[in-house]
């Protein structure tokens, strides 16, 4: 007769770093604290978690899992990296396809591999360029003529590739939102000739800065009661409003 062998405990040490290894994942790509709390909470219970104590704030993310009378506690550094809803959208898929039993944990970390090695669709410099024309789309909407829209997109278009650029060599937002204002309002106030209506090009140039989902997460953050990360979180926002700002008021000394 088989003796039915004894299932192995879960190991609190690969839990946490499991749900460590999600929560970051949709920190980085622009989740809000109530949702990086959750992808900690629920992955640790789906691996067997009897406990989940977790920390969010906007730099690092902490857990503390409990197991049958074990505990491990783990901290990662998570500084912010952008938006990448294809990332969160992912996450939540292998989030639930765990819960669900359709995976284990091995096959949990493969998901959350390839989520993170996974290539961006497409090169920067065509994301700038219809970065540049969804700005000049604003520019049709500010009731600007024709050649307000193609001079909003071409100075969208290189403001957005200077932002690309200084972000890649590290430069923090008070840096390149600045510079990136001011190249997008320089370029659309040397050709403002050209239209009879450059209000609407110089006010569409610089929409690409409004920094939407840090402002949405920062008044989701208030609402659930995360005022600390909120306060960052806004505080992110002004910083690119106020470089916005003087971006432009440079440039247009310059031109006007």
């Amino acid at each position: 007769m088989d003796v039915p062998q004894p299932q192995p405990l879960p190991d609190p040490a690969r839990i946490a770093k499991l749900a460590l290894d999600a929560a970051v994942l949709v920190h980085q790509s622009g989740g809000d604290t109530a949702r990086t709390t959750a992808t900690l909470d629920r992955t640790a219970r789906a691996l067997g978690a009897r406990r989940v104590d977790a920390i969010v704030s906007s730099l690092s993310l902490g857990v503390t899992v409990s197991v049958d009378g074990r505990q491990e506690t783990a901290l990662r550094r998570a500084p912010h990296m952008g938006v990448n809803f294809r990332v969160l959208s992912g996450v939540n898929r292998a989030v639930n396809a765990l819960e669900a039993g359709r995976v284990g944990a091995n096959g949990f970390a493969t998901l959350l591999d390839d989520l993170e090695s996974y290539p961006h669709y497409y090169p920067a410099w065509l994301v700038a360029v219809f970065v540049g024309f969804a700005c000049g789309a604003f520019a049709a909407l500010f009731h600007g003529d024709l050649m307000a829209v193609a001079i909003t997109s071409i100075g969208a278009a290189l403001g957005m590739r200077v932002r690309q650029l200084l972000a890649m060599r590290h430069f923090k937002p008070f840096v390149f939102a600045p510079a990136a204002a001011f190249v997008a309002t320089l370029v659309v106030g040397l050709l403002q000739g050209l239209t009879g209506t450059p209000q609407a090009a110089l006010a569409a140039s610089v929409l690409f800065l409004i920094p939407g989902v840090p402002l949405i997460n920062g008044a989701a953050d208030l609402l659930s009661g995360s005022y600390l990360n909120a306060l960052v979180r806004l505080t992110m926002g002004a910083v690119f409003v106020v470089g916005l700002a003087l971006g432009m008021s440079v440039a247009l000394r310059i031109v006007v």
